[in-house]
């Protein structure tokens, strides 16, 4: 029984990360359909910058709260601390392939960061301050990739392996995959090698190396 009710817990945290607050917020708020605008995903950040600001940053919030409801939960009700992670885990992928859109979604971040919150608090917060500077100053998708590995290495010099550590390593596999979408777009692109690093490193179609801060300056200054 108890091992039925571990399959039904991952499973529910999948459908709870399903739940696609930003397709949801934009279209009760705008009609729009947030899958056709921006970079077609129901992220906060795509929400925030297409939408309005508003708009994102509530998606944002229950993107994070998702994930640290699923583990939470799980924590709460005493389950395992394999099933702890797995359910963290879910949320991810149902964030990313909602069950509601047709398997469309977001990037996962927000949910991942919720997940982590539940996990270890401590490690996530010291994991987000350089990535966060990074993002200001340069791009927010390579501060992405940092946050994600500052949060693996030092969970795992923290001996938290079992579970931040383990959390971070999984998601990896639904947060890179879903870096990669629509992965028919590769498979037709002449210039394969080029696209697919471009997705995986900055996650758009094209290479973005100048700082952000710079384009910050430049449009400030044109005013």
């Amino acid at each position: 029984m108890e091992n039925y009710f571990n399959l039904f817990w991952i499973i529910f945290s999948y459908v709870l990360g399903s739940i696609p607050f930003g397709y949801i917020i934009t279209r009760l708020s705008t009609k729009k359909n947030i899958l056709e605008v921006g970079w077609r995903k129901t992220s906060g950040s795509n929400v925030f910058k297409n939408i309005g600001k508003w708009q994102g940053v509530l998606t944002g919030f229950l993107d994070v709260g998702k994930g640290f409801l699923a583990v939470m939960a799980a924590q709460c009700l005493g389950l395992p601390v394999l099933i702890q992670v797995l359910s963290g885990v879910a949320a991810v992928t149902g964030h990313n392939w909602s069950c509601f859109l047709r398997f469309a979604g977001g990037r996962g971040i927000g949910t991942f960061v919720g997940a982590a919150l539940s996990l270890s608090t401590r490690i996530l917060g010291l994991s987000l301050i350089v990535p966060i500077i990074l993002a200001l100053v340069w791009n927010a998708s390579i501060g992405t990739i940092l946050f994600l590995i500052t949060f693996i290495v030092l969970s795992i010099c923290q001996n938290q392996l079992e579970t931040g550590g383990l959390l971070g390593l999984i998601s990896l596999i639904p947060i890179f995959i879903k870096r990669l979408s629509p992965i028919e777009e590769i498979k037709k692109a002449q210039n394969k090698g080029v696209l697919l690093r471009n997705r995986l490193i900055f996650d758009d179609d094209k290479s973005y190396l100048e700082l952000r801060i710079k384009r910050i300056i430049r449009k400030l200054t044109k005013r």
